[in-house]
């Protein structure tokens, strides 16, 4: 009986990074820092000759409360950090919830994948609660191109949690198809907001020089 609990046990544990797949450059996924405090997002690299690197726009501000009215203001570029150094330039679609930073900090670009499809496997790799270490959760695309509050957005079937925004999404090849944004709440609780790929390739596209 026991033997038998262990055979199970290990087959769950194995399954599913089998038919998933992580980054083939992990180091190409960093923590983002606000100063001196801990990470409070992800960021994975773009352009590894620029040290283009991408996040979520909402990981550029902070949120306050003035007189119960919510208000962003920009974080200073050069109080972000990446891997211990200051990002000295910055690219903010706040419509899109979309930024890409420039840093001196190279790694291996990653590369995105082709549209995703309803079903399909996918890997989000990244630093929540402000850990040092990278934590990977495997989720279903529920939705791949999802209209909600005048965005297009691409839901999945799992939840994130802080200091995930910004982390790519990756398919079986290890290419990334969209871009975390947000964790669900109320009816989408348990659900993940993420980028659509169509929004996320012509960010990408407008970025890049051809």
């Amino acid at each position: 009986m026991r033997r038998s609990l262990l055979v199970v046990l290990l087959a769950v544990l194995v399954s599913v990074p089998a038919v998933a797949k992580l980054p083939s450059h992990p180091e190409s996924i960093k923590p983002l820092f606000a100063g001196e405090d801990n990470a409070i997002c992800t960021a994975w690299s773009l352009d590894e000759k620029r040290g283009l690197w991408m996040t979520a726009a909402h990981c550029t501000v902070y949120v306050v409360d003035i007189e119960d009215e919510n208000v962003q203001l920009t974080i200073p570029i050069e109080n972000l950090m990446i891997d211990g150094r200051p990002v000295t330039a910055g690219m903010i679609d706040i419509e899109n919830d979309l930024a890409v930073l420039q840093a001196d900090v190279h790694a291996p670009a990653l590369k995105l994948g082709s549209y995703p499809k309803v079903g399909d496997l996918v890997t989000v790799y990244g630093y929540p609660g402000g850990w040092q270490a990278p934590l990977p959760t495997w989720h279903f695309v529920s939705n791949p191109f999802f209209k909600f509050y005048g965005r297009d957005w691409m839901l999945l079937d799992g939840s994130v949690w802080p200091g995930h925004s910004g982390s790519p999404i990756i398919d079986r090849k290890g290419r990334v198809i969209g871009l975390v944004q947000a964790h669900g709440t109320g009816r989408y609780t348990g659900m993940t907001f993420a980028s659509s790929w169509s929004t996320l390739n012509a960010f990408i596209v407008n970025t890049l020089p051809q």
